[in-house]
């Protein structure tokens, strides 16, 4: 019997609701990470305190965590008063899980169709511009300038605060085996959630000797600029024939229905 599986390569913390949702669908799931997060160490000179700010923007789930870490230790509360933004709608759940947070001050893209990436959320903060002189950006220690540069267009001030580090995780011989065995034993779906982490696993499948199971998986990514890079990794890898690259949304039940199309489809 072919048993369907998924690699999910999300940042730890982040795959096992869709795990648990696809393991009651009759698929199974290799937890791997393809990124480790560390949080970034912050000298009270570099703190920002988001009460200096008219709106504090987060890039991710894991921004929002070690941000409200940080906050916690510091034995601050959110200020009331001072708006938040998340580039997706995961991102913006999470902050609307912290303590002190009101929901209605959390804004993000909406909508179905919503690609939920800087230039959604751009359009929601666009028309808010009268009432924002001072915004931080939340992040890792590197990513887009995008937004932030947006912002500097309309004279408005910008900070950016790097709270964690992401690196490529090193998968095991083992993990390479398991991932081998699984696409033996039945079709293979990969997700992707960033060009960072196309790479990261890239690099793995590289080192493990698994470029003839790069060749032969499907995958699902969240974002067009990502599907663009896969494609640009499957070339340098000189596969001929492309194998079939499905994109969702961000949300959860996209990413679970867009696997599960992927999968089924033979």
């Amino acid at each position: 019997m072919n048993l369907p599986c998924v690699l999910l390569t999300r940042p730890a913390g982040r795959n096992e609701t869709l795990s648990v949702t696809l393991a009651a669908q009759g698929f199974s799931s290799l937890v791997f990470p393809a990124l480790t997060l560390e949080a970034q160490s912050i000298s009270e000179a570099q703190w920002q305190d988001p009460a200096d700010f008219d709106l504090v923007l987060f890039v991710s789930s894991s921004a929002v965590n070690f941000y409200f870490a940080a906050l916690r230790a510091r034995a601050q509360a959110w200020p009331s008063g001072v708006l938040l933004a998340a580039v997706g709608s995961a991102t913006a759940a999470c902050l609307r899980a912290q303590d002190g947070v009101s929901p209605q001050d959390v804004l993000h893209p909406e909508g179905a169709n919503s690609l939920q990436d800087s230039e959604a959320l751009w359009a929601v903060l666009e028309p808010r511009l009268g009432g924002l002189k001072r915004v931080l950006i939340v992040r890792g220690h590197s990513g887009r300038e995008w937004l932030g540069q947006r912002f500097e267009d309309h004279g408005v001030q910008v900070q950016r605060l790097a709270i964690y580090q992401r690196s490529a995780a090193y998968w095991t011989p083992e993990q390479g085996r398991q991932i081998r065995d699984s696409l033996q034993s039945g079709p293979l779906a990969v997700l992707l959630s960033s060009s960072q982490s196309a790479d990261a696993v890239f690099a793995n499948v590289q080192r493990l000797g698994l470029m003839d199971v790069w060749a032969r998986c499907t995958y699902v990514v969240i974002h067009p600029r990502i599907q663009e890079h896969l494609q640009s990794l499957l070339l340098q890898a000189g596969i001929a024939t492309p194998p079939m690259v499905k994109r969702c949304t961000p949300d959860d039940d996209d990413i679970v229905a867009a696997l599960m199309a992927v999968l089924s489809r033979d």
